[in-house]
């Protein structure tokens, strides 16, 4: 990996160049089951921000770019975070599933305890860091080999950039398998797009919306907010396709998946449905 990183060190240490470190990530959405999802997501650091989203994101762009059009198929909306530069204020973009974002505006803070604990990492010397976040114990190796103080989702204010990441219990973990150069052309236009229609909200508030959603899963298709066209189909998340006709006997399904969902990263802010 450190050949992968050589050329970019450089540029971080006069902040010359736009970067991306794209994290893997492995977790378990349902506390009581043993699967574990896998997915990469980006951190992008630039002159005026970063941005932390999921690679489906950058693939749906990199269509819109080529092609003038979004993806047919994979493309799905998911949650979404930003920070300005020089503000320790994120700006989070929660897609919850019901055809709009949130945003919530917070202030992230991790009291970490730098330990002595030094190990190598891909060629990189990286160094071990604890914290206590959102109810759960987290486990941090970062590298001050590059003096960047963010890793992934909403974690900062380490001396380096957090490598790998995990909580306690392994159901969440984090890292670095990539860097590149962000192309001076790359336009964030789901983002964007996004970030301008989001509904500002409280942590109160969005839970609220999730219990809402959880008794009638499918409102936004029948109150208007989503129209079917006649003859045309719904695509959930998980890629099932329905007719509007088949969204009512489908409700109790949706709720069970959406009880499911009962791990996020931030322990303390789950849902507790009925």
């Amino acid at each position: 990996m450190k050949n992968i990183f050589f050329f970019l060190l450089g540029t971080v240490m006069f902040f010359s160049q736009n970067n991306r470190f794209i994290y893997e990530v492995k977790y378990k959405k349902d506390s009581t089951s043993k699967e574990i999802t896998r997915e990469n997501y980006y951190l992008d650091i630039t002159k005026e921000d970063i941005a932390y989203y999921n690679r489906l994101i950058y693939i749906s762009d990199s269509t819109y770019s080529a092609t003038g059009r979004y993806p047919l198929k994979g493309n799905r909306l998911t949650s979404f975070l930003i920070k300005k530069n020089k503000s320790p204020i994120y700006q989070n973009y929660e897609y919850i599933g019901d055809a709009n974002y949130y945003k919530l505006t917070e202030e992230p803070k991790q009291q970490w305890i730098i330990t002595d604990s030094i190990k190598n990492s891909n060629s990189f010397q990286v160094q071990k860091a604890v914290a206590e976040f959102g109810g759960r114990s987290w486990i941090a190796w970062f590298t001050r080999d590059i003096p960047i103080p963010y890793g992934p989702y909403k974690f900062n204010g380490l001396p380096g950039l957090i490598m790998e990441l995990y909580d306690t219990r392994k159901d969440y973990c984090f890292k670095v398998i990539k860097s590149e150069k962000i192309l001076n052309d790359y336009q964030r236009y789901s983002l964007n797009a996004s970030i301008s229609r989001a509904i500002p909200v409280t942590q109160k508030d969005l839970n609220k919306l999730r219990l809402d959603l959880y008794s009638n899963p499918f409102k936004y298709a029948f109150n208007g907010v989503l129209t079917i066209p006649e003859g045309k189909k719904l695509q959930l998340d998980d890629g099932t396709v329905l007719s509007k006709e088949q969204l009512k006997p489908a409700e109790a399904n949706e709720r069970k998946k959406l009880k499911s969902f009962n791990n996020p990263i931030e322990l303390d802010t789950a849902v507790k449905y009925p």
